[in-house]
């Protein structure tokens, strides 16, 4: 809670110094998935998937354009941590990952993970009355939401495949989900992680460093982690659309106090991208899943640490096994940067190092960042490129 009162008193400092002037604040900044396509210039459509489970997500379609003669094939890209399927259209017109996909000919789809902005709704759990509604975590994300959606988008397409770009928790949700259900492996044609997150250990990442901390202690108050965080149009988002989105001033204000501690670029989320950043982040996940992370760091790529007790239980071990990923056989192709204050080199390749069929590659820009890999202006430049030529021909060159 320290950091959310610490952003609050930020949003009152920079009131005192900053004349909020209206004008300024960006068209794009408070657009949903498919109002921000139109905007844009391009074409989005709205499908609802059901879970097993009874979570009904959001799920977005950017069909092949109009100028293509045919669809290349099927991407879908997977949003990260605390975020949305908003993120791959939040650097705008050539820059944004579905735009880049869209203009190449590519059927572009977009799902939301249960309980952030676009995936708040249930069959039977009322997500303002019932706890139940968030009790989950990645894993759940990885088990249920997941092969709903590529069964979900592989049926609509009358295809047996698809391409996955995911960032952050999205590639971790596909590593769990073919070390669980290995008969998914046959279903991607290949994945690509951005800033991949599954081993933790050596993460600069202040947030990851407290969720670790907490999380020993809040695994034994189990119902309390049942609970909404980071919602969007929460106090979080609010204050972060007062600091990064209103004034001239408030560039570098915000990219000082707020982005840098994930190893932010100012020269990469441009002035005119980062209110837009702001309006649409955080989406809200659960507090289970916030602490769920902070078990990854403290355990490594494992499963769920429900104490000591009933770990005896569940897994008759005192700690979670980790995840056994000889399963995982499908082909891997990682991005990372040195300047990742989340996912760092290091962990990454211990990633690379349990997996079948799977390449990193390592920007040579050393000053990109987390964020960068979906928010940066250089996506065009450092990232779509290698998608691209390795769905063309197989190969690529790490920029």
């Amino acid at each position: 809670m320290n950091f959310l009162y610490a952003l609050t008193l930020l949003c009152s400092i920079h009131a005192v110094f900053c004349d909020d002037d209206p004008s300024t604040v960006s068209p794009r900044q408070d657009l949903t998935f498919t109002d921000l396509a139109a905007y844009d210039g391009y074409t989005a459509e709205k499908h609802y998937v059901t879970t097993e489970d009874g979570y009904i997500l959001g799920l977005y379609r950017m069909p092949v354009q109009k100028s293509c003669k045919a669809s290349k094939g099927v991407i879908m890209f997977m949003h990260g941590l605390y975020l949305s399927g908003d993120d791959c259209l939040i650097p705008g017109p050539g820059k944004a990952h579905c735009y880049v996909y869209a203009d190449n000919c590519y059927d572009v789809w977009v799902p939301n993970n249960r309980g952030n902005f676009y995936s708040r709704n249930h069959t039977t759990l009322n997500p303002d009355k019932d706890s139940a509604f968030w009790d989950f975590s990645v894993d759940e994300m990885s088990i249920f939401d997941l092969p709903a959606v590529i069964d979900y988008v592989l049926l609509e397409t009358n295809e047996t495949q698809l391409t996955y770009v995911a960032h952050s928790q999205g590639v971790s949700m596909l590593l769990i989900l073919c070390s669980k259900k290995p008969e998914y492996n046959a279903k991607i044609k290949v994945g690509f992680g951005l800033s991949p997150t599954a081993w933790l250990d050596h993460s600069r990442f202040i947030v990851i460093k407290f969720q670790s901390f907490i999380a020993p202690g809040l695994s034994l108050v189990d119902s309390f982690l049942n609970k909404e965080v980071l919602k969007r149009n929460g106090l979080v988002e609010n204050s972060g659309e007062f600091l990064c989105g209103r004034t001239d001033l408030s560039y570098p204000f915000c990219s000082v106090l707020v982005f840098s501690v994930l190893g932010y670029n100012r020269f990469q989320i441009t002035e005119d991208v980062l209110p837009v950043v702001a309006g649409h982040t955080p989406s809200g996940t659960s507090l289970r899943n916030f602490v769920r992370w902070g078990q990854i760091q403290r355990n490594g790529f494992s499963e769920y640490d429900y104490g000591i007790f009933k770990n005896l239980f569940v897994y008759r071990r005192l700690t979670p096994p980790l995840y056994d990923l000889s399963g995982v056989s499908m082909p891997w192709v990682f991005l990372g940067s040195e300047n990742d204050y989340v996912a760092n080199v290091t962990d990454i390749q211990t990633l690379v190092s349990k997996l079948e069929n799977a390449k990193l590659c390592v920007l040579s820009d050393k000053t990109f960042g987390h964020l960068d890999f979906v928010y940066g202006k250089d996506i065009p430049n450092y990232i779509t490129p290698v998608v691209l030529s390795y769905l063309e021909s197989g190969t690529y060159t790490c920029p």
